[in-house]
């Protein structure tokens, strides 16, 4: 921007000899054409001149900036004034060119100026990269987080490292659970139909929820949505319980335009995440409550502490123990894996605080942590889950859940038998191939992809012997068989059965067979 025709048509000659990819969208003779221009045509790099009628340089400078941030400016001056150097400094000038401006010069500044454009080009695309890959992994993130909270193979530490990736440091906050369907006589009817419909509208949900909450909102499992709301402001309870309650309720409110069917428990507020696992408990037996309960029959939101029947925590660890029948499976027998259910069921039905609606979430629990851990064994356990949610017994509840974990046990004990084999014959070839020379017991583990301490462990328990006598007796049958032979001398056989002592060999050889290679080859020899 220059009013000096001469100036302006000498710096477009030079710009267009020297780059060729940059265009040349416009010029100003003035700084309020320059702010026009500047506004209409959004150039990425400007060069101004301080002296232009009416408006000057630095004040277009300053308009063009306030609308057009990223623009980089490029100053031509006849003035040499250390007060304009520093207000052009400030408004973040690329260069201070002094007229008449020589090529070279000019060439280099616009040079440096485009480099700082693909340099931001650059650092926006990694930006986008970025967000692009955030929302990709956000899903999965927050899968995983309800995975910990709801599931039973979750744990409190994972909760923990997933608050930090959320940027909630301490995770306070508590559960909220939205259940959908029509209620008749005292309960849920068409669970599944609902849960159909939920999870074609399950987005809208979730932007509704989002938009009052800063929540973590779970996938649609059937027919009910886990809520988990991170609220670290420090209240006193009636406050926290008041707050989350009209909460729920603004929720409510626009949720029942796209189904008006639907209910929500909430859980209390505890200060750290590691007790998160109670809320959500209490959320399920609040929405229990309220789908069940007459005393429910005309509400759609109830909070835990509004509950006559209140539930408390004890020393009651059933989530504990039903964890370990997920988590330790795979090294019981059928008959030992049903009893230990057999056992934590029958206190679950005792309790008088563990309703009929809380024991079968406690039961999807078991089972969608059996399907998440032990996927192959399980296969397709919807129609497990359909039975639960359509059971209304504790009687055949129970009878439901033990039939799926016979068979899962059983599959988890084929499918390890299998595994095992499959891993002993496979350490036991590579030793067999490579016997002959020194291999360790790190070199094995790693052919069957296990860590040496556990190779150590597991072949020694499946095969009852240590996986250093298995490689001493390979190397001794195979010695026996060579000292037969005439052609070898005991020194050939030592190096070829991966020895390099000769008199190792022969000490080793006596141990296991008695007699000394001599001996040995003596007798039996050719």
């Amino acid at each position: 921007m220059d009013d000096e025709p001469i100036a302006v048509e000498s710096v477009i000659y030079m710009l267009n000899k020297n780059f060729g990819e940059i265009e040349i969208c416009g010029s100003a003779r003035s700084g309020k054409d320059a702010i026009e221009k500047a506004y209409n045509l959004h150039p990425d790099i400007i060069i101004m001149d301080i002296n232009m009628p009416g408006i000057n340089g630095l004040e277009a400078m300053k308009q063009i900036r306030g609308v057009n941030p990223n623009v980089l400016f490029i100053i031509m001056s006849a003035f040499d004034y250390f007060d304009y150097a520093v207000e052009a400094l400030n408004l973040g000038v690329v260069e201070y060119l002094l007229k008449p401006v020589k090529e070279v010069t000019l060439t280099e500044t616009m040079t440096k100026a485009l480099e700082q454009i693909r340099v931001r080009e650059t650092n926006i695309q990694k930006t986008l990269e970025q967000q692009e890959r955030m929302e990709m992994i956000i899903p999965v993130l927050e899968t995983g987080f309800m995975n910990s909270l709801c599931l039973y193979s979750g744990s409190t530490e994972e909760l923990k490292s997933y608050c930090q990736l959320f940027g909630f440091m301490n995770g306070g906050g508590y559960v909220m659970a939205l259940e959908f369907g029509q209620k008749k006589s005292h309960k849920i009817e068409n669970k599944i139909g609902a849960g159909v419909y939920g999870e074609k509208m399950y987005g809208e949900y979730k932007k509704i929820i989002q938009s009052r909450l800063k929540a973590i909102v779970g996938p649609i499992m059937l027919n009910r949505i886990i809520v988990y709301v991170f609220d670290e402001n420090k209240t006193q309870d009636y406050e926290q319980k008041s707050h989350s309650v009209e909460e729920a309720g603004r929720i409510l409110e626009r949720a029942i335009r796209i189904y008006p069917d639907i209910f929500i428990g909430i859980g209390r507020y505890y200060e750290n995440i590691e007790e998160a696992k109670k809320s959500y408990q209490e959320a399920l037996f609040a929405l229990g409550v309220l789908t069940s309960d007459k005393e429910g029959e005309e509400a759609q939101i109830l909070h835990v502490d509004d509950i006559l029947e209140r539930i408390e925590y004890t020393d009651s660890d059933y989530e504990d123990q039903l964890e370990e029948i997920c988590l330790h499976a795979a090294e019981q027998e059928e008959n030992e894996l049903t009893a230990l259910f057999h056992e934590v069921y029958g206190k679950m039905s005792r309790d008088s605080s563990m309703t009929l609606e809380v024991v079968k979430n406690s039961m999807i629990g078991l089972v969608t942590s059996f399907a998440s851990r032990w996927k192959s064994a399980v296969g397709n356990y919807y129609d497990v889950l359909k039975d639960i949610i359509g059971t209304e017994s504790k009687d055949r509840l129970y009878t439901i859940v033990r039939n799926f974990l016979e068979r899962t046990a059983g599959r988890i004990q084929e499918g390890r038998k299998i595994k095992v084999n499959s891993i002993i014959d496979k350490a036991n070839k590579y030793m067999q191939q490579n016997f002959a020379r020194e291999i360790s017991l790190e070199e094995v583990a790693r052919e069957v992809n296990l860590s040496p301490y556990y190779f150590s462990r597991f072949y020694k328990e499946e095969t009852g012997v240590n996986f250093s006598d298995r490689l001493t007796e390979i190397r001794m049958e195979t010695a026996k068989e060579l000292l037969k032979k005439d052609e070898y001398t005991i020194k050939d056989v030592c190096y070829m059965t991966g020895y390099t002592e000769p008199n190792y060999f022969s000490k080793i050889f006596k141990k296991v067979t008695g007699a000394t290679p001599t001996e040995y080859k003596r007798l039996f020899g050719d």
